[in-house]
């Protein structure tokens, strides 16, 4: 199955840095601040060693999901500049099929200084990002048995993302929604629940999302959602990201857990958005709940062993034959 993604088109900018070095800058460490380009490209000219790669949820998870053999999609907006020249290369060197728009405004980018001790303070300049609005994806964007991977960041512009699910669902595709932040969710929880019987069919969130959603316990929450499912079809699949706790699978009455091995991260960034291309490869495949949990997490354990999204493909794919045997 295809795996098409669509959000945030942000370049990710990865430094390490001293336990003082955000406080140095005038910034809280584990703060998230959110800065004008011309502030934020004079502070990564100053970072040390800074990585640099294309980014943004929906991109990261197609991007791994072509590292593992799957067909793969992305459209987003990155501005007409260098950076969203670099975009574009990168992503289709690593295999993805690209739906980009260009845009007045500059590339955005997304900054994360990470302290020794793990802590991280982001800075972000969503830039060209928040205009994929204006010119959404052509109709090619949207082909048939083939899955969507939306951001929910993208509901910002509620017209705009309906008619994302609904051409994606006339087209004939599935459709998987990341929830990508609590507090998001929290805002927008009305909305979110009026829709999701009717255009989600898989649905990704971390502890946190699920349960602003839900505001129940995991378990119960889990049990309410699963059972509902999708209208006149079968129930949605929801899948939570527990970190060390490993993921959580329920769909129906049926639950199913993967647990993680003990590990020390190098860097987060895109760990989450590889775990969802592992669970979708393995479920393109055939197989069991459990299994794609543990190809996920496999696929994320080693996105976290490096910094940035720089795990190396033919390691990744190495490194998850083991699972799909």
């Amino acid at each position: 199955m295809k795996v098409v993604g669509i959000g945030n088109a942000l370049m990710d900018v990865i430094a390490f840095v001293d336990e003082a070095y955000a406080p140095r800058l005038g910034f809280h460490n584990n703060a998230v601040v959110h800065l004008e380009r011309s502030k934020i490209e004079s502070i990564i000219h100053g970072l040390p060693d800074a990585i640099v790669s294309a980014g943004g949820g929906a991109a990261n998870t197609a991007r791994a999901a072509s590292y593992l053999g799957s067909n793969a999609a992305y459209a987003g907006m990155v501005g007409d500049d260098e950076l969203g020249s670099y975009y574009r290369d990168e992503l289709e060197d690593s295999g993805v099929e690209t739906f980009l728009s260009r845009s007045v405004a500059q590339t955005g980018v997304y900054c994360a200084l990470i302290r020794p001790d793990g802590g991280r303070t982001l800075l972000v300049s969503p830039g060209a990002a928040l205009d994929l609005y204006l010119e959404p994806p052509d109709d090619d964007f949207f082909s048939p048995g083939s899955i969507l991977y939306i951001e929910c960041f993208l509901a910002r512009e509620r017209g705009f993302f309906m008619d994302c699910l609904r051409r994606a669902r006339a087209a004939g595709m599935e459709i998987a929604l990341d929830l990508s932040s609590r507090e998001l969710v929290a805002k927008n929880r009305e909305f979110l629940l009026a829709l999701l019987p009717e255009y989600c069919d898989l649905l990704f969130a971390n502890e946190d999302e699920f349960l602003a959603l839900a505001e129940l316990p995991l378990r119960e929450g889990l049990g309410l959602f699963a059972e509902e499912g999708r209208t006149g079809g079968k129930g949605m699949e929801i899948v939570v990201k527990r970190a060390e706790m490993g993921a959580v699978w329920a769909c129906g009455d049926r639950i199913a857990s993967s647990p993680v091995r003990e590990m020390r991260p190098v860097d987060s960034t895109g760990a989450g958005d590889a775990f969802a291309a592992g669970f979708l490869h393995g479920r393109s495949l055939g197989l069991l709940p459990e299994r794609s949990l543990r190809l996920g997490n496999r696929v994320a354990e080693e996105v976290l062993g490096v910094p940035g999204f720089g795990v190396d493909p033919e390691r990744l794919s190495r490194a998850c034959q083991g699972i799909l045997g």
